[in-house]
């Protein structure tokens, strides 16, 4: 892991910004956009000249890409603002998973707490996290971690309990591991709306029975993004605020008791769904959760993120996550929260015409489409949106952008931690639905 440290002693490396510092190069050597010259200075020293950014936050990403090992400042300090986008960007290019003793530190004046960083650094800690080691047990250890730190109440519903209550998703997607699934609530109470924040937590995704090509698995253990975001925002909720997060959490393997294509499964509350690809498990477990809150919770409001679909995906690339709302206001906040900390939602129909693709002979619904609809992405959601009722809810696809498979800008590869900030900065700025 690269650092930001508080100090002013002689560094290794100075930045120099052109046009800000007293510098003179030749035209062919003056960095443009946000490229970085490096110039030696003798054995030890060097500088690394860029031109005063635009977006201080990308350059600080192609900074800690460039520059040497050792300790590197800023010859001329910039305003707060621009130095807080500049040590974000760093922070946020400069991770890496394991974390190691630093290798490039920069040197500020003062320290800055970045605690919307810090939310997506936990995050991509724990998607990152091989499934060797994340069961769905693994992932509760460090919710009670998380709720102790942030003094909230939490209970973990085993086999038992979900099987009394009725999650019948959540028992099928993880009946052919040998790791039991879990279900977690973790509640902050407070005054205002009550709002529940829902976390897909498929600690690796096998495809079970339908199982996947081996290229499509390699980067699986990150299929629990959802639940990994919905987790590292526990420390940003405002003081006050009335929150619950929800994560279930189940490994999706391949073995003798796996669920099977054509099973029919009763989630919570009484509604079925005919399986029809094992591979569509994460909307089993989302069902279950959005139906408990919905019956159980009494929440005003609703919102769940998922690694879900791979036509989200193609639709809409790896640089923005696809937006269900039932709600305008909750869909526009929810956007406007992305925008402030560079995680793109784009709004998508819940067409309601293509409900027809998921009737069953033998269930309430299918659990994919079936004939000629296409359109995955939004029926995945049309399926969630029969478990919501009348709340104002929203879904985030957010398969696409939780995980990248080269680094760029201000991620790095696998996972990118992206939900935890946006849904921060959403509380943050009032919650609004």
């Amino acid at each position: 892991m690269n650092d930001v440290q508080r100090g002013d002693r002689d560094a290794d490396g100075q930045i120099l910004l052109l046009g800000v510092d007293d510098l003179e190069l030749p035209a062919a050597l003056t960095p443009t956009g946000y490229d970085v010259l490096l110039q030696a200075d003798g054995a030890q020293r060097w500088h690394a000249v860029a031109a005063a950014p635009e977006d201080w936050a990308r350059l600080g990403a192609e900074m800690v890409r460039r520059v040497p090992k050792g300790t590197v400042r800023f010859r001329t300090q910039p305003g707060d603002e621009a130095l807080a986008d500049f040590v974000r960007g760093w922070r946020l290019a400069g991770y890496r998973y394991p974390a190691k003793p630093a290798e490039k530190v920069l040197l500020v004046p003062d320290k800055i707490e970045q605690p919307l960083v810090d939310a997506t650094l936990a995050a991509r800690d724990l998607v990152n996290t091989p499934s060797s080691i994340k069961s769905p047990a693994w992932m509760v250890k460090q919710a009670r971690r998380v709720a102790k730190a942030a003094g909230a109440q939490i209970d973990v519903l085993d086999v038992k309990a979900l099987r009394s209550g009725g999650f019948g998703g959540v028992l099928a997607v993880g009946a052919g591991s040998a790791t039991p699934p879990r279900v977690v609530i973790l509640r902050k109470p407070g005054s205002g709306p009550r709002i529940v924040i829902i976390g897909k937590g498929i600690t690796f995704d096998s495809g079970g029975l339908s199982i996947k090509p081996r290229e499509a698995m390699i980067l699986m253990k990150t299929d629990m993004a959802g639940a990994a975001a919905a987790l590292s925002a526990v420390p940003l909720i405002p003081d006050g605020a009335d929150v619950t997060v929800l994560l279930g959490l189940a490994e999706n393997a391949v073995g003798a008791t796996s669920y099977k294509p054509g099973d029919v499964i009763e989630h919570v509350g009484g509604l079925t769904s005919e399986v029809l690809n094992t591979d569509a498990e994460g909307r089993l477990v989302l069902a279950d959760l959005l139906a408990y809150a919905r019956m159980n919770l009494q929440p005003d409001v609703m919102v769940d993120l998922a690694t879900l679909t791979g036509a989200a995906t193609i639709a809409l690339s790896r640089e923005m996550g696809a937006l269900y709302s039932t709600s305008p206001i909750l869909g526009d906040a929810l956007r406007e929260a992305g925008r402030d900390v560079g995680e793109a939602l784009w709004p998508m129909p819940l067409e309601q015409s293509y409900r027809e693709a998921l009737k069953s002979p033998i269930a309430d619904q299918s659990h994919v489409s079936v004939g000629e609809v296409g359109a995955g992405s939004i029926t995945a959601a049309l399926f969630l949106q029969s478990f919501v009722g009348d709340l104002p809810w929203a879904h985030l696809d957010i398969a696409g952008p939780a995980r990248a498979t080269a680094a760029g800008g201000l991620r790095t590869y696998a996972g990118t931690g992206f939900g935890a900030a946006l849904l921060g900065r959403w509380m943050e700025q009032g919650a609004r639905f």
